[in-house]
């Protein structure tokens, strides 16, 4: 594996390193480079390296590129992981047992599953909280000594009280895996010392994201002196404060291991020159992060674009210049500080016949039981590939969850994919026999529900659950006023199949992700930054959220203010001496 010489010497160095990494540095190849590098320390021992990332997305890709760099077996001595899944697989289900509120076992409880939902609809009428404060429940977390984390309209006692009436039903839901873990290791420190004798090497990847809750279970291990630290981060890019990160915990953290850190990546291998000048406008680096990759000299300049409203700036800027570029759509996003601005825009770009995926873009609600594993399925059974098949086991996971309201692991055992061979050959069977979607929908219900039950992964009675959710996917349908007769399987797999369709991402959901062209909508006072900022470290979170959008782009990027609301201003950011933008008006 090529590296740069900054990269190199992060690598070899043999004690507790910390590694600040500009966007688009190579900090992903930074770290698959030192796992390898530690396993080479470890081979023939007992012990393995953890290397903990902070999404499964990112998971996938370092075990991806492990598979392709590292030897045959290397994998047997890593444990790649997010923290919850970490604190889950390492502490909570061996030590549960010492907690008096788990002490005769859990079940994970993700926050999708429809039980969650309704003890969350149930908490919002106990504490007479609007429907736009469901979504927030899902991203609570604690503080070390239990206080939870919350966003208004969300309060302590309503927190409290989900976590209450989840525990009652044995319920564990993702910050209280990390919450109890850190329980059990300061009440039992023997747990400490064996995850420290175990783990030789503890690599963590987007550290600036990382809470005070989990830096105090990585200073647990630490304090039993037999693990090492590899850390990379970038405070620039430090965006979920709501959740408890804070930027300074890298330095603090790095300080109490006395980790060395004069290994910075600057270059960066993403983006052209002149998106790279804007990043640097907002947050000025010492020294400054410049252009290393093959983008770097594209000449197309940032462009930003005020119009009546943002869907003519899509169709009249951002269309046109992917298409004189040469960019495919699979290959571009829209980004935007809320989901709702991304489902009005979603919405009118699938009527105009561009393939999207994100708010908007299924004509019926994703939650419906059976519709993400027959998206999955159609993808596969209309374009055939391997990697495709992981994507269907996770997804008949969650739906057997949702179904039964506890996790069932037998679906990734070698019984589960023959179960979901025998899936994707009946819908095969299916395709040659309906050439309309709802057809096969309906069919691949009953036939998938009959293979379920026959393998016993759900009871005969929820069969009807399965076949009642294509209704109401149909129902969903009919009134979007889709042309449901020629909805075809291919129109259903188009909706897994990611690497067609442009993307709408919250800014918040684009972290860790690139693209050939972004549009970046709804840059206006209030939303960037939040009209909530109070003070200046929220106020500096908003300005860190633009930098991280900004610097998702790799060869063209286009700022968007719109009109429609006549309150809306365009940010303090693009005019205050930062970005110094001038628009392109267009009010039509």
């Amino acid at each position: 594996m090529k590296l740069t010489d900054s990269q190199s010497k992060a690598v070899k160095h043999d004690n507790n390193t910390i590694v600040v990494a500009c966007p688009g540095s190579g900090k992903t190849r930074c770290l698959v480079a030192k796992l390898l590098h530690s396993i080479n320390e470890v081979r023939g021992s007992a012990r393995k390296i953890a290397c903990i990332t902070y999404t499964n997305a990112a998971v996938h890709e370092i075990e991806t590129r492990l598979r392709t760099y590292g030897s045959s077996g290397d994998e047997g001595y890593c444990e790649i992981s997010t923290i919850h899944a970490f604190c889950l697989n390492n502490i909570l289900r061996f030590f549960h047992w010492r907690l008096d509120e788990y002490k005769d076992g859990f079940k994970v409880i993700p926050p999708d599953c429809e039980i969650y939902q309704k003890i969350v609809k149930e908490v919002c009428s106990k504490f007479d909280l609007d429907s736009k404060a469901k979504d927030l429940f899902e991203l609570l977390n604690r503080e070390p000594n239990g206080t939870p984390i919350c966003s208004h309209p969300l309060t302590h006692s309503s927190a409290l009280e989900l976590w209450k009436l989840l525990e009652n039903e044995k319920y564990i839901d993702f910050p209280n895996i990390v919450y109890f873990s850190l329980s059990l290791l300061n009440s039992h420190p023997s747990i400490s010392r064996a995850l420290s004798s175990r783990f030789a090497w503890i690599l963590v990847d987007e550290f600036q994201d990382t809470s005070a809750l989990q830096v105090e279970i990585l200073k647990c291990i630490a304090a039993q002196g037999k693990s090492k630290f590899f850390l990379v981060g970038d405070p620039f890019q430090s965006i979920y404060g709501f959740a408890g990160a804070r930027p300074d915990l890298m330095d603090e953290f790095a300080s109490h291991i006395k980790a060395k850190s004069d290994f910075p990546l600057l270059g960066n291998f993403r983006s052209s020159s002149s998106i790279i000048g804007h990043a640097e406008k907002l947050f000025p680096r010492e020294p400054p992060m410049y252009p290393s990759g093959t983008n770097k000299r594209i000449k197309e300049k940032p462009v930003y674009v005020h119009t009546s409203n943002a869907f003519n700036a899509i169709t009249d800027y951002f269309l046109p210049a992917l298409n004189d570029i040469g960019i495919g759509y699979g290959e571009s996003a829209i980004l935007a500080p809320w989901w709702i601005k991304l489902l009005h825009i979603g919405r009118r770009l699938r009527e105009y016949g561009i393939p999207i995926v994100g708010p908007g873009a299924r004509p019926y609600r994703r939650s419906h039981l059976f519709a993400r594993l027959a998206e999955q399925v159609c993808y596969y059974i209309t374009e055939p590939d391997n990697n495709i098949i992981p994507r269907i086991e996770k997804e008949l996971f969650l739906m057997i969850a949702n179904l039964e309201g506890k996790a069932n692991y037998s679906v990734f055992s070698y019984e589960g994919r023959k179960t979901v061979f025998k899936l994707i050959r009946i819908g095969k069977k299916l395709l040659n026999e309906n050439e309309a979607g709802i057809d096969w929908l309906n069919s691949a219900a009953e036939e998938f529900a009959k293979i379920l039950v026959s393998d016993e992964l759900i009871p005969a009675s929820s069969s009807v659950l399965i076949i009642e959710s294509v209704q109401d996917m149909l129902a969903d349908m009919i009134k979007n006023r889709v042309d449901v007769a020629n909805l075809s399987i291919h129109d259903l797999g188009l909706f897994a199949n990611t690497a067609r369709n442009m993307k709408l991402l919250t800014m918040h959901r684009a972290k860790g992700r690139e693209f050939q062209a972004v549009a970046l909508l709804d840059v206006h006072e209030g939303k960037i930054p939040h009209y909530s900022a109070k003070n200046q470290r929220e106020i500096n979170e908003s300005k860190r959220l633009l930098y991280v959008s900004i610097t998702r782009a790799k060869k063209y990027l286009l700022y968007v203010t719109d009109s429609e609301n006549y309150r809306d201003q365009p940010s303090r950011f693009l005019f205050d001496g930062r970005l110094g933008l001038q628009p392109i008006i267009s009010i039509d």
